[in-house]
């Protein structure tokens, strides 16, 4: 693995992400190469104090107009096997230019496209901002002395998840505290017995959270 960072030449051909490849390289914080790479879009050594093996942060780069498609569930599973779901992330653009896709919507959908395979997801409202969320959490996992897992990545998105963004931090706690992920999340809250148990924790939050769901998601 090379001591610099690697960028993968094929954003460049992703309208979403063809200025980043640019920006990165002319940056002076992380010497970036650019190179083909078959499973992800970034690769970022991890320094170990210990000198172990080298581990490498991989991520991928999505934008709301990929969720769905095959391709984008196959490469997904490819990124979790690379390494058995450790030292992974999926950059996710919220904001794009198309109105045919609606940014939240489809980063639920993803998150229940994952399934099983529980990765970090770092929402981004610009291009611009990648490169400073990427590394934020690059140096995050990069203090910890074993490879990182999100234990529960719904932990990310559910903020977001209200007609008055964000969710309090206790509300957020009571939801991945009560379900199991973003599916058990959409049953509960869904069914008017589910609402009822929210409601004993969340008071006027679950008015929000219900809306959110009923208008980006379609729950009945």
């Amino acid at each position: 693995m090379s001591s610099n960072a690697l960028i993968c030449y094929s954003l460049r051909k992703r309208p979403d992400w063809a200025s980043l490849v640019p920006a990165l390289l002319q940056g002076n914080n992380v010497r970036w190469k650019e190179a083909k790479l078959d499973t992800h879009h970034a690769a970022l050594p991890i320094p170990d104090p210990r000198g172990q093996a080298q581990r490498v942060l991989r991520v991928i780069f999505l934008s709301p107009l990929d969720i769905g498609a095959d391709d984008c569930r196959t490469q997904i599973q490819r990124l979790y096997h690379l390494n058995g779901g450790q030292d992974i992330a999926i950059v996710f653009l919220l904001k794009q230019e198309s109105e045919h896709a609606s940014p939240m919507t489809a980063i639920m959908t993803l998150q229940l496209d994952l399934g099983e395979f529980e990765m970090p997801i770092i929402p981004v409202n610009s291009v611009s901002d990648a490169s400073a969320s990427l590394m934020a959490f690059h140096r995050q996992i990069s203090t910890n002395n074993r490879s990182r897992k999100m234990e529960n990545p719904a932990r990310t998105l559910l903020p977001y998840c209200s007609d008055r963004p964000p969710l309090p931090e206790h509300a957020v706690n009571v939801l991945t505290d009560i379900t199991t992920g973003m599916r058990d999340l959409l049953d509960t809250i869904s069914t008017p017995a589910g609402q009822t148990r929210i409601l004993e924790y969340l008071g006027n939050d679950l008015e929000s959270a219900v809306s959110f769901w009923a208008k980006e998601y379609l729950v009945e």
